[in-house]
C-alpha cells in the first residue's frame, strides 16, 4: 500500500500512519507513541481508540501492549462500515426521490402538460393500487381482482416501475400523492 490508501475506508493517514506502525512492531506499548509520531499524547490516545473500535487494533493486553488485528481481517472490518456508510448515503438519494416524485404530483395537478409524463392508471391498475393498500397477500388481491396470482404481481411490478418506487408501501404512497387512489 502506498501513502493513505486506507483513506477510501475512511481511516484518515494519522490513523493509517499508527495502524502501519503496529503492523511494523505489534506488542508494542503507547507510553512514548505521540513522541515518534510527532503528535499530542491525548491524540494519539484518540486515534488508537478510534482504531481499536473499527477493530484494527486489539485492546490493550496487561501489560498494556498492543496487537493490530491481521491486515485482511481489518480491511474485511472496513468494507463491512463502508458499504454501511454507502447504503445509508443512497437511501437518502432514494429519498430525494420521493420528493421529486411529490414535486411532479404538484405539478401534474396544477393542470400544465409537463405532468403529464406519467399516465393515470388504468381501471385494473387503480383497482390493483387499492388492492395493494387493503389485503395482505398476493392471493388475496389476486382472488379480489378475479385475476391469477402472476397476473397480479406483473400489475404491481409495473406499477411500482411506473411510479418509480422502490416498494409497494413507497407505490402507495406516492400513488395516493398523485392522486391516483
Amino acid at each position: 500500500m502506498s501513502e493513505n490508501e486506507m483513506s477510501v475506508f475512511g481511516v484518515p493517514e494519522a490513523e493509517e500512519e499508527i495502524y502501519r506502525h503496529f503492523l511494523r512492531n505489534p506488542g508494542t506499548r503507547t507510553d512514548d507513541l505521540h513522541l515518534l509520531l510527532r503528535s499530542r499524547p491525548g491524540e494519539t490516545r484518540a486515534r488508537i481508540a478510534r482504531l481499536q473500535k473499527l477493530g484494527l487494533l486489539h485492546p490493550e493486553d496487561a501489560e498494556r501492549r498492543i496487537f493490530p488485528a491481521d491486515p485482511e481481517v481489518a480491511l474485511a472490518r472496513l468494507v463491512d462500515v463502508r458499504l454501511a456508510a454507502l447504503h445509508q448515503e443512497l437511501q437518502r438519494v432514494t429519498r430525494s426521490r420521493q420528493v421529486i416524485d411529490g414535486l411532479r404530483a404538484e405539478l401534474g395537478g396544477a393542470g400544465s402538460g409537463a405532468g403529464a409524463a406519467v399516465p393515470r392508471p388504468s381501471g385494473i391498475e387503480r383497482r390493483v393500487l387499492v388492492s395493494m393498500c387493503t389485503v395482505g397477500k398476493d392471493e388475496a388481491g389476486a382472488r379480489k381482482l378475479g385475476v391469477s396470482v402472476r397476473t397480479y404481481r406483473r400489475h404491481v411490478a409495473d406499477l411500482i416501475q411506473t411510479l418509480g418506487a422502490t416498494s409497494r408501501a413507497q407505490a402507495a404512497l406516492l400513488a395516493r400523492e398523485r392522486g391516483w387512489i
